[in-house]
């Protein structure tokens, strides 16, 4: 454990080396708040309202970690595709795979590191969560429930993009594979609902859009917990193996 949370660190510690790093965390916070004040306000709008009372659980929570998903959906395969892609061009995989540690102490490592920086990217946002409170009376359960809708959707996200960047040395290369994997996996609901019977429901079963939405009304299903548990284990076998490939070639 204590090699897994070393190779953690210091994937960690890569992102906040360069100005790069800086900026996703700085730029996802502050176009978070920028998209919470243009909530508050359309709601707060005599106009808009029509001298109806505001709902914040029903109205201003789904909107809000909604816009939250789709930034990660567009900044995730950003953040992972220097993970393996960047140490093959620099050769210092090599380093690693010669070095007495295993290949899933190598993945977990840089996997749990890439968890910490999307964690601190989603504790930055805590700011909005005060300001409901004092605007309101915002449920707590639903707020945190919508908090780990969207770090377990992050944490899929992660995983795909650290599998695409186990293929390439090129990290744009990775960026593109990953975020089309992704945007796939998003719309395989919609396409379901043209399709019907057992098609339908499978295609909306592997589609993490439709696990998300159950998680986001604030309701725990074991299946959506077991869904993101094998997709996330599954995405990270796969990757085992392909590095585990190169210590033998």
């Amino acid at each position: 454990m204590r090699i897994i949370l070393s190779i953690a660190r210091r994937e960690l510690n890569a992102y906040f080396e360069t100005a790069i790093g800086w900026l996703y965390l700085l730029g996802y916070i502050g176009l978070s708040g920028f998209i919470f004040a243009w909530i508050i306000t359309v709601y707060t709008d005599p106009m808009a309202a029509m001298g109806q009372s505001i709902d914040i659980n029903e109205m201003i929570i789904p909107d809000f970690f909604g816009t939250m998903v789709v930034f990660l959906l567009l900044l995730s395969p950003a953040l992972s595709m220097r993970s393996f892609a960047e140490d093959r061009s620099n050769h210092a995989l090599e380093l690693l795979l010669s070095a007495p540690i295993s290949t899933a102490q190598i993945v977990l490592g840089k996997y749990l590191g890439t968890l910490g920086f999307v964690a601190l990217m989603l504790a930055g946002t805590s700011h909005c969560v005060i300001l409901l409170r004092w605007m309101g009376e915002p449920s707590l359960s639903l707020v945190l429930m919508n908090y780990l809708a969207t770090f377990l959707l992050a944490a899929s996200f992660m995983a795909v993009g650290l599998l695409t960047s186990a293929f390439t040395r090129s990290q744009l290369i990775s960026l593109a594979l990953s975020f089309t994997l992704l945007l796939g996996l998003w719309f395989l609901a919609g396409v379901g609902e043209q399709a019907s019977g057992e098609i339908e429901s499978v295609l909306s079963y592997v589609s993490t859009l439709s696990h998300l939405d159950t998680m986001s009304k604030g309701l725990l299903h074991t299946k959506d917990i077991v869904y993101f548990i094998t997709f996330i284990a599954f995405f990270l076998f796969v990757t085992h193996q392909r590095i585990e490939a190169e210590r033998w070639t």
